[in-house]
């Protein structure tokens, strides 16, 4: 069906020769549909750190097909994950139609927010202050003088460690945060939130919203499907 919206989270792509293909595959069937927008939902890779030093050929292939298919006119649209680093100014930005911490889609009478969800826990404060450490202006700077052979260097000892990781996180669904998060946006006018983060399909009523979580990408390629006219959804194979 064409002009649809997808939106999928957390592909985990690998920052080696190759592990990019998966994914470029998929976006290349997604096209064939004649999509109106793509959201992608956080940590599209298992870290990106947008400092040129650190971009591989993986990463460029991927976001030359992702400037491809804007340039095509299917809007694209980037929310950041908690394992996105300094996507401003970066090949990132550069290759989507807009970059945000969260997203609305206004789809027929439906109103659809998309978040990535790693901050729904305000009462988890170490990793508040992971986050705010780990992204802050400061760090940015140390980044850029980071030279590129050393980031190189760093680049292949994380991709080496996280290539024995198993990515099906048994994550302990937040549901009851989850139910006050959407009961506090359904306050503001929407009636659909948009998890990623947490890689298991999950659908839960909170109170006038409901409360999506996406299964992770890397597990099936799996997206939410949204009608733009009607606000009809559903889960679908690409």
């Amino acid at each position: 069906m064409q002009n649809q919206i997808y939106i999928i989270g957390d592909s985990h792509i690998g920052l080696a020769d190759g592990d990019e293909e998966g994914i470029v595959a998929w976006i290349d069937r997604l096209a064939a549909l004649g999509p109106k927008a793509l959201y992608l939902n956080g940590d599209v890779f298992h870290y990106f750190i947008g400092h040129r030093n650190f971009v591989t050929p993986s990463v460029e292939r991927f976001f030359e097909r992702l400037r491809a298919l804007r340039d095509s006119g299917v809007e694209v649209h980037y929310v950041e994950g908690n394992r996105d680093f300094f996507l401003e100014g970066s090949i990132a930005e550069t290759s989507v139609s807009t970059l945000s911490l969260r997203r609305e889609i206004a789809a027929g009478p439906r109103r659809i927010l998309v978040v990535h969800g790693d901050m729904i826990n305000d009462r988890d404060r170490m990793y508040r202050f992971w986050r705010s450490f780990s992204k802050n202006r400061v760090m940015e700077i140390a980044v850029k003088l980071i030279p590129k052979g050393i980031a190189k260097r760093i680049v292949d000892e994380m991709e080496r460690r996280l290539a024995g990781t198993n990515f099906k996180h048994r994550y302990r669904i937040p549901t009851e945060l989850m139910e006050q998060y959407g009961q506090l946006r359904a306050a503001e006018g929407y009636d659909m939130v948009v998890f990623g983060h947490f890689h298991k399909k999950l659908e839960s009523p909170a109170g006038d919203a409901l409360v999506c979580v996406l299964p992770a990408w890397f597990d099936g390629g799996e997206a939410l499907a949204v009608d733009p006219e009607t606000g009809a959804w559903g889960w679908v194979q690409v």
